[in-house]
């Protein structure tokens, strides 16, 4: 399997229903990564944190490669480099 064909296998076709269940179990695991911070699992809240993100980028049908674009965009250019004037 090449690169572009994991692509193509990320993109998922989302319904009405899909994107509710999707919002339903990431509002449990909101809850449930607070209640392992809270017990200081703080390793185990991030992971949590992962697969919260993880279910947002299916659920947005955002691709491997735009996600690594933007994350290309935000190490190229960090915060507080471009000043207001």
């Amino acid at each position: 399997m090449n690169g572009n064909s994991a692509l193509m296998i990320r993109r998922i076709d989302m319904n009405g229903a899909s994107v509710r269940s999707l919002r339903d179990v990431i509002a449990v695991l909101k809850e449930q990564q607070k209640a392992a911070i809270a017990q200081g699992a703080f390793f185990a809240g991030h992971l949590i944190g992962l697969a919260i993100m993880e279910l947002r980028v299916t659920m947005n049908n955002i691709s491997e490669e735009e996600l690594s674009g933007l994350c290309d965009h935000f190490a190229s250019d960090p915060p507080g480099s471009d000043p207001i004037d």
